[in-house]
């Protein structure tokens, strides 16, 4: 019995089709006679299955020997990613990008550049990504954020009162350790002759060190700050305030002019990717320096972490919030029946800080990880431009490696080994635009870096960096050539050969989808790109509801200081170029300010509401030039207002729901007073926020902030004046000063480098497009050479075949505009919500950057268009 003719005694398929395809026909005829009957054999005494294992193997073992003669050469082996091969395949390919140098040049520059922005823009995310995680206890270090509603008052905080951080620690064994942060700015240390303004400080506990790691150059973690004196410097302000950073313990440092504190240690400045931000640090246990009460629950001013232990569950931990907030705080905040006080605390994973905090008071301008996510997919985005560019190009080019596929396959190329070609080619090309890139990178690494402010690096002797740069290059060049590969090496030698090849219409609609996409990408990038732009001098142009030009903001942070502030006022305003001076504890454009609950009264009704406040004097609003809406401002003529007086902004009345100021009154020192004044609204700070309720309370001589208005007229006179009386009656203390102007600037600062990184990264990922619609208009010229010359010939003007080549492209690119249209208006409508003030998305956004697109796309199209135009028909006939 045959046992081919029985359905039980089948091969396997794959086998007889393997031995089938590869081996010689006479060869194979008499082998597999023989398999057959042997294969009958093991079915009847081993069983199907085995007999399937078996026949298996011995057509592998039998089919290297078998090759068909015609395909012995070197391209006979199924194994091509022999050294041999990849030599040859290299080889090849090097030969024929020399050759073709203008296809070369293209795509090795579009794929050079896509990869420089990726790779920059995949170190910025990685930063970003980053923050805090190189701390060895980081996955187990929380920070308590607390969300409180009352009264229609709202809070969402990154901070805690001192007291709550030692009660968690007693009430719940699965905290290990706490520790509390307070931050200042602008603290005075003199050290001898030398004195300064540390910008940034931090109280912390004794466990800070525990929770970060830090490192030392002189002193212990363990002890450096068990005393309340001791002070911790870091490299930057030791070198500042001696010079030096070694043999420093002991030595004696005078904080605000008042408090002798010894230095405990010194470390090295904190990376940047670090959360807190200091040049030195005091314990938390100084309440006469930090003036923190240790125990007051309703006074959320510190940072408060913890520390879990190795198999705490913080989900767990979290649910037992509520039981403590009823235990320790709901009487002492004066939550009783019928204040119906929300009050949540939750745990925040330290390495979420960075990125999801904007949600919280007073961080608003840290980190986004909506940024985050935009410049990762703008990387890959220019990648992906990069990578339709090669592939576009490489198919375009199809029709003149045709005859070169026909040649390889007549001579017994098979199509793995021509696809093996290809993706040599795509493999070496992606290799040279790494090296490319490199060189890129570090030529603009110093001014992207400049740019972010932060301080990337890439070292190449690092060998994950070249094992990941490796595998980047590779994983580009197979993504890019393997498309290419595989329709290249499909070409039928015959047809080929005997010049009736012609490129399919799948692969021109393949290259139309691609050059779709390519502009769709760029069209959201120049949408994105103009809407960043305007919200960028929306923010830079819009009125602040004062004027904060020519005001010169100068710290008072030491007592002695304060206690002058009369005579200096005095002796700053005989000079004509002073046009004003103010007193005050508010820091406009800074920070948050101190925050305190006041009670309004109307119609027998009682409204607490919970807002900042400033402490001014008689000349805020003048030298501000805030304007007045209803009443009055402060008067120094006026007795009563030297027993109390109080100003609110126009958000305070809408906030309370009244219709002029004299609706009811504020309780102030234990008193109800009528509200002076109802002023204008302004900003405090960046368009990010809201105008929040706000009340002036005049104190004349409380403040620890200077303002003073100079003449624009000279500028550097007025600088001079006010340094030379600042010192005359405050010798031996540092002058230091800002302008209003440049603290709202900083303010933005974080806005304007990510919006001028969108900006410049959609502009190169236009470039690229660009670069790969100039290869393909070139390409479409050359295919249609003759056809043009026909067309002259037959009268056809310089325009109409100008119209003729540019007119499938514009269609394209119209295709594109359509689809972007509505993606960049989604994504740019997403962005534009975290803006409190926000410009609108109008319709000519999209019309003006259409136009562009399209004005992009002529002028890219149009110089080889113009040029195949202009041929001599002649020169494109003389083979025909």
């Amino acid at each position: 019995m045959n046992p081919t003719n029985s359905p039980n005694h089948r091969p396997p398929r794959w086998a007889t089709a393997l031995l089938d395809w590869w081996g010689d026909p006479d060869t194979v005829e008499e082998v597999q006679g023989d398999l057959l009957e042997l294969y009958d054999y093991w079915v009847q005494t081993a069983g199907k299955r085995q007999a399937n294992w078996r026949y298996g193997l011995s057509v592998l073992k039998l089919v290297r020997p078998l090759a068909k003669p015609k395909r012995s050469n070197e391209y006979a082996s199924p194994f091509f990613l022999n050294p041999d091969m990849i030599r040859n395949y290299l080889k090849i390919a090097f030969r024929t990008l020399v050759k073709n140098k203008a296809y070369s040049t293209l795509t090795l520059l579009g794929l050079a550049v896509g990869m420089t922005c990726a790779i920059l823009l995949s170190l910025y995310v990685r930063d970003e990504l980053n923050y805090d995680r190189y701390h060895q206890h980081a996955n187990r270090i929380s920070r308590l954020n607390l969300h409180i509603k009352w009264e229609g008052n709202e809070y969402k905080l990154g901070v805690a009162s001192a007291p709550m951080g030692p009660a968690l620690q007693r009430e719940y064994p699965e905290i290990r350790q706490v520790l509390r942060v307070q931050t200042r700015n602008e603290t005075l240390f003199r050290a001898g002759e030398n004195v300064l303004y540390a910008k940034n400080i931090i109280y912390a506990d004794s466990t800070l060190f525990t929770f970060f790691d830090y490192e030392f150059i002189q002193g212990s973690p363990q002890t450096a700050l068990l005393s309340p004196n001791s002070v911790v410097l870091t490299q930057k302000l030791a070198v500042n305030l001696f010079g030096k950073t070694d043999g420093l313990l002991g030595k004696v440092v005078l904080v605000k002019d008042q408090v002798p504190v010894t230095v405990a240690g010194v470390i090295r400045d904190a990376p940047a990717n670090h959360h807190l931000k200091f040049e030195a640090i005091l314990p938390y246990s100084n309440e006469k320096l930090n003036g923190i009460s240790q125990s007051k629950w309703d006074s959320f001013n510190s940072m408060t972490y913890v520390l879990l232990n190795q198999d705490s569950d913080r989900g767990k931990l979290e649910a037992k919030m509520p039981g403590f907030y009823k235990k320790y705080i709901a009487r002492t905040i004066g939550d009783v029946v019928g204040k119906k006080v929300q009050f949540d605390i939750t745990f925040q994973p330290l390495a979420d800080m960075h990125l999801r905090s904007t949600h919280l008071m007073g961080e608003e301008n840290g980190g986004n990880l909506a940024y985050v996510y935009t410049f990762s997919a703008i990387g890959l985005f220019i990648l992906l431009i990069a990578v339709v560019n090669y592939i576009n190009l490489a198919t375009a080019r199809s029709a003149g490696r045709a005859k070169e596929i026909g040649v390889r396959k007549a001579i017994g190329s098979l199509q793995f080994q021509l696809m093996g070609q290809f993706l040599a080619e795509s493999m070496l090309l992606s290799f040279l635009a790494l090296v490319a890139s490199l060189v890129l990178l570090y030529a603009l690494l110093p001014g992207f870096n400049l740019m972010t402010a932060k301080t990337l690096t890439i070292d190449l002797w690092n060998i994950r960096t070249v094992l990941q740069l490796t595998g980047f290059a590779l994983v580009i060049g197979f993504v890019s050539g393997l498309y290419p590969a595989f329709i290249l090496s499909r070409f039928k030698p015959a047809a080929v050969l005997k010049g009736a090849f012609t490129t399919s219409g799948k692969g021109a609609l393949l290259r139309k989808s691609l050059v779709v996409v390519q502009f769709t990408i760029s069209m959201v990038m120049i949408v994105g790109t103009i809407i960043v732009y305007r919200q960028l001098q929306f923010m830079r142009h819009t009125q602040l509801g004062f004027n904060q030009e020519q005001v010169l903001s100068i710290p008072l942070k030491i007592p002695s200081v304060q206690k002058t502030i009369t005579i200096l006022k005095s002796k700053l305003q005989q000079n004509p170029v002073i046009k004003g001076v103010s007193l005050t504890n508010g820091a406009v454009g800074g920070e948050i300010n101190d925050k305190s609950t006041f009670s309004f009264y109307a119609g027998g009704t009682e409204q607490s509401v919970s807002t900042e406040y400033f402490s001014v004097d008689h000349d805020f609003l003048n030298v501000l030039q805030i304007k007045l809406k209803e009443g009055r401002n402060f008067s120094p003529d006026l007795a009563s207002d030297s027993a109390g007086a109080v100003l609110v902004n126009e958000a305070m009345l809408k906030r309370l729901g009244w219709k002029n100021r004299t609706v009811g009154l504020i309780e102030f020192d234990t008193k109800k007073i009528p509200v002076a004044g109802v002023i204008r609204d302004f900003h405090l700070r960046s368009l990010h926020n809201k105008i929040e309720p706000l009340v002036l309370v005049l104190h004349p001589d409380r403040g620890d902030n200077l303002l003073i208005r100079v003449s624009p007229q000279n500028i550097p006179a007025a600088l001079a004046y006010v340094k030379a009386v600042y010192e005359e009656v405050n010798p031996n203390q540092p002058f230091e000063y800002t302008f209003l102007d440049q603290i709202f600037a900083e303010q933005y600062r974080s806005d304007e480098q990510k919006g001028g990184l969108f900006i410049g990264f959609s502009g190169i990922a236009i470039f690229i497009a660009c670069l790969g619609l100039f290869g393909l208009a070139t390409f479409t010229a050359e295919q249609r050479t003759k056809e043009i010359g026909v067309r002259k010939v037959l009268g056809a003007s310089v325009a109409s075949v100008v119209a003729l080549l540019s007119k499938d492209f514009l269609k394209l690119v119209g295709i594109a505009i359509l689809i972007a249209s509505p993606i960049a208006w989604y994504g740019m409508n997403r962005w534009l919500q975290d803006f409190a003030y926000k410009i609108d998305i109008e319709w000519w956004v999209f019309a003006l950057a259409g136009l562009l697109a399209i004005g992009i796309a002529l002028l890219t199209i149009s110089f080889q268009s113009i040029k195949a135009a202009l041929m001599n028909p002649v020169r494109s006939l003389r083979s025909e």
